[in-house]
């Protein structure tokens, strides 16, 4: 190849990464007539009419929507940090300028937009996603600007401030490292020691094939799978659902996710508890308080407060829950 040739084959190669990277999550905010339409396969071929009935979960009430003063766009993927003074959360996952931005606490339901979170935004097209932090103040995020190289996509940093300093991606053996798998969601557990993250593949659709949560301990630098994960996980990921967007109890009891649901195409939260973290989680209940097109749920420290975000009519908003 000439050097002339050179440019332009680079071009080509970046710009069909990027119509990929599109692909992939634009699932996320798609509305639910686009998932309809979507082809190839979504989930089980049929409606699962048979299945047992749904269990509901009706400890949490008053959804209320909340106001972010001085942000007036989408707003999702809402995370609250363990302190409860910082709602972090991202623009539109279009995949296009997808962006991480924080806003400080007034009270539960009201909170001041104070800007990008410095350190973590790519330039445009870019995504830069999916916001967490542990109580020390490491900040993990989903972005794509390392997955052309070597299919990991989970970065982490030191947040201070509103900025993340020591920026690098997060190594682990909870990368699928093959075409179409790709880490879609992560939270950190609050003491650090825990990635709870989903493993995703996708066909050719907008909408994965599979969506998996999975959990990795945190040893010397490395977020490495738990040995019994699908014992762990045996009432939660399925083959007739996807499952993702975990959001894990401070004490590790309560997992809260969202599920895809295989007869309406709709996803709800769901949550499954355990009575040890040593234990299978159980089976788990739909968040009754909760309609319509809610994903991406973000629970308090203290246990009382469910924030998710919702698709009102074409805009992307955060609500709460409160128990």
């Amino acid at each position: 190849m000439s050097r002339s040739q050179k440019p332009v084959m680079l071009i080509r190669v970046c710009f069909l990464f990027f119509l990929f990277l599109t692909a992939v999550f634009y699932w996320r905010c798609a509305s639910r007539n686009d998932k309809n339409a979507a082809k190839g396969p979504l989930l089980s071929p049929h409606c699962i009419g048979d299945r047992e009935s749904e269990a509901v979960n009706n400890e949490f009430s008053n959804p209320v929507k909340v106001t972010i003063n001085g942000y007036d766009s989408h707003a999702m993927e809402p995370f609250i940090t363990r302190d409860g003074s910082y709602l972090l959360f991202n623009s539109l996952n279009d995949s296009r300028d997808t962006s991480l931005y924080y806003a400080t606490k007034v009270d539960d339901a009201t909170f001041k937009f104070v800007g990008e979170i410095a350190g973590v935004n790519g330039k445009p097209p870019h995504l830069d996603a999916v916001p967490s932090m542990d109580m020390e103040g490491r900040f993990y995020f989903i972005s794509t600007r390392y997955y052309s190289h070597d299919y990991i996509n989970v970065c982490s940093g030191n947040f201070l401030h509103g900025r993340v300093l020591d920026l690098d991606s997060q190594p682990g053996n909870f990368y699928i490292k093959s075409p179409g798998w790709i880490v879609m969601d992560a939270e950190v557990s609050p003491d650090g020691q825990r990635l709870y993250y989903v493993n995703a593949h996708f066909s050719g659709g907008s909408v994965p094939d599979r969506s998996d949560i999975g959990i990795a301990r945190f040893s010397n630098g490395y977020f490495n799978m738990l040995a019994n994960l699908p014992q762990i996980m045996k009432n939660i990921n399925t083959e007739d659902f996807l499952e993702y967007a975990p959001s894990i109890s401070s004490d590790g009891l309560e997992l809260f996710y969202t599920r895809l649901n295989p007869c309406n195409r709709q996803p709800e939260i769901a949550v499954a508890k355990r009575n040890a973290a040593s234990e299978p989680f159980g089976k788990p209940e739909r968040i009754g308080a909760l309609s319509g097109f809610v994903e991406a749920p973000s629970l308090t420290l203290d246990r009382k407060t469910l924030y998710y975000h919702r698709k009102d009519e074409e805009v992307f908003s955060i609500y709460k829950v409160s128990r």
